[in-house]
């Protein structure tokens, strides 16, 4: 199981503080608008609006080092297209990963 990191972003901008800290910083702002938006789809049923918040959601995987994670849901925003579910749980997983490194582990 991956844990999410900030390796990816450090080694992207060549360790600039002041970038970190302005990606962190949007990180920690939208994610959980996309991940609420990403329940109320779900609550819905409507399957292009939860694969359209999945896309979304999904790049934010490679940015904190989960490519497995970033994989499956790449999965999952097909499968879901046909209704599909199957990938639910492990997808939420990360959701919930993300959330709790976000407010609780995350340092610049």
């Amino acid at each position: 199981m991956q844990t999410p990191n900030l390796d990816y972003i450090n080694n992207l901008v060549d360790v600039d503080r002041s970038f970190v800290l302005e990606i962190t910083t949007l990180l920690k702002e939208e994610f959980p608008k996309d991940m609420k938006l990403f329940y109320e789809r779900l609550q819905e049923n409507n399957l292009l609006k939860i694969a359209s918040s999945i896309h979304k959601i999904k790049y934010k995987f490679g940015l904190l080092g989960l490519d497995d994670d970033l994989i499956i849901a790449t999965k999952f925003e097909k499968e879901i297209k046909k209704g599909n579910k199957d990938l639910l749980v492990k997808f939420e997983s990360t959701l919930l990963k993300i959330d709790r490194y976000l407010k609780n582990d995350m340092v610049c």
